[in-house]
């Protein structure tokens, strides 16, 4: 296994905290270079922030996961290392590709009876801002519950005393104006946004304080709708 492909497998333990500090540092030295890891990660990082405040908790039935955990067992059980191949290599927790997309299977169908519990399927979803690629670190996700929508952004640069972020919603071929926003501790933002029923889209740009008219810069966050 080479080098690349093994910081490639660490990108789902990375997201979700499971690697040691000798090995979050590898990766975190590794991705810094690496533009395709660093796609990979801003793909999946915006899934990663959603599912936890995505639904209220419900339990789902017994019968599920037991059929789903029999899934995750036979894949990783496929995809197992010969036995000689891992006595060779150090100890470590790897993330082995057939059993992380049945765990994500797993999670996403959890995810799902639980909307589908709270009867919220129809008014109520989750979408992937996609970030410039200048802010490698940045992402977010825009939360729509009926004609509401939450814009949630992390890891987006502190722009100082002079500008503010300001968010943008498209109708047809024009950009309105909606709300300027700064940015807290570790760059996360959070705008409430109470009216995208007839929007095409949510935007972003980095404008001078107190807002504008029209967009000076093409936008740094995209969410179309």
């Amino acid at each position: 296994m080479s080098d690349h492909t093994r910081y490639q497998d660490d990108i789902g333990a990375y997201l979700l905290g499971a690697l040691n500090d000798l090995e979050r540092q590898a990766f975190e030295r590794h991705i810094a270079r690496c533009g395709e890891c660093q796609e990979e990660l801003e793909r999946l990082r915006p899934a990663a922030d959603a599912l936890p405040g995505s639904v209220e908790q419900v339990q789902p039935p017994e019968r599920l996961k037991a059929s789903l955990m029999e899934v995750v067992e036979r894949e990783a059980a496929r995809g197992e290392q010969p036995a000689a191949r891992r006595v060779r290599e150090r100890p470590r927790l790897r993330f082995n590709r057939p059993l992380a997309i049945a765990a994500v299977l797993l999670i996403g169908l959890v995810v799902g009876f639980a909307v589908a519990q709270l009867g919220g399927e129809d008014d109520t979803r989750t979408l992937a801002a996609t970030v410039d690629r200048a802010m490698p670190q940045a992402g977010g996700t825009l939360h729509v519950a009926g004609d509401d929508a939450t814009l949630r952004l992390h890891d987006m640069p502190d722009l100082g005393a002079t500008r503010v972020y300001q968010v943008w919603l498209q109708h047809g071929d024009h950009l309105v104006p909606a709300r300027t926003f700064e940015v807290g501790a570790g760059g996360a933002g959070r705008v409430e946004l109470p009216d995208v029923r007839d929007a095409d889209g949510v935007y972003v740009t980095r404008e001078p304080r107190g807002g504008a008219q029209v967009p000076s810069e093409d936008p740094i966050v995209s969410v179309p709708l």
